[in-house]
């Protein structure tokens, strides 16, 4: 029996540690594989990297722009010198957006103050209405358990 036990203890002894050597191979072969569709969180999106080389050019002519250079970058849709049209059209503004302005809101919200006190008389009634019900219902039970009593005591 000891004999069997000793042996039991050296097989499930073995069977750990193969399972936790093959679960570390994995875990750290799986950490290293690279997802192709995705790019790493340190490569630089396409926006960057315009940005980056329309940044070099700009250092690159040395010194300062002159207000007419700066001009004719900014008639082409350019954020400003040293961007150029890096992101611009990943910018978040009105014209590409759903977003309702302040003004739109504000707006809307006088809009529904106005109509404020009649949405209120007509919740009121109907909340009314609905307690009238709910009295109505709570008499009619009330006057079944007093019969019921009555009944029962009568007897």
């Amino acid at each position: 029996m000891k004999s069997l036990l000793s042996g039991l203890r050296f097989f499930f002894t073995v069977c750990l540690c193969a399972t936790m050597m093959f679960v570390s191979v994995v875990s750290s072969a799986s950490a290293q594989a690279v997802v192709k569709d995705k790019p790493m969180t340190n490569e630089a999106s396409e926006v960057a990297k315009e940005y980056e080389r329309t940044a070099k050019d700009t250092i690159d002519k040395g010194g300062l722009q002159s207000l007419e250079e700066v001009r004719d970058r900014s008639k082409g849709g350019a954020i400003n010198e040293v961007q150029g049209t890096a992101g611009f059209y990943n910018m978040k503004r009105p014209s590409n957006t759903d977003a309702k302005s302040i003004e739109q809101q504000i707006e809307e919200g006088l809009d529904n103050a106005g109509e404020a006190p009649a949405k209120l008389s007509s919740e009121a009634k109907k909340a009314a209405k609905d307690a009238e019900k709910t009295a109505k219902k709570t008499a009619k039970q009330a006057e079944r358990a007093a019969k019921k009593a009555m009944n029962s005591m009568n007897d």
